[in-house]
């Protein structure tokens, strides 16, 4: 948990390894946080999602449809607190760019 601190208070490992988030609390209380902090945070949900993907990469071959569930949307998930950080530092993020666009690999059948 060391890894996140911003969002740490919002993480918890289970025994089994697996670690909850509560992403919808770190978002109803991140008002009260300065835009440094929200920035912080909102780099560290990014990494968190692509981190846990990697934690699943064995289980989730077994499973091409759930792997292709979860692959997208911990991009969606990265993707939008990228920008929101992004936006919490005064820079502009740009334009959306959708998924098929940026990431064209999630759609490809395999």
């Amino acid at each position: 948990m060391s890894r996140w601190p911003h969002i740490a208070r919002y993480l918890q490992r289970r025994s089994s390894g697996w670690v909850d988030d509560d992403f919808y609390s770190w978002c109803s209380g991140r008002d009260r946080l300065s835009p440094a902090e929200r920035a912080a945070g909102n780099e560290e949900w990014a990494d968190f999602f692509e981190w846990r993907l990697a934690e699943r990469a064995e289980e989730l071959p077994r499973d091409r449809t759930g792997r292709r569930l979860v692959e997208k949307w911990t991009d969606s998930m990265a993707y939008c607190c990228r920008r929101s950080a992004a936006w919490e530092r005064g820079e502009d993020p740009g334009a959306w760019v959708p998924q098929h666009v940026r990431r064209p690999d999630l759609d490809v059948i395999a």
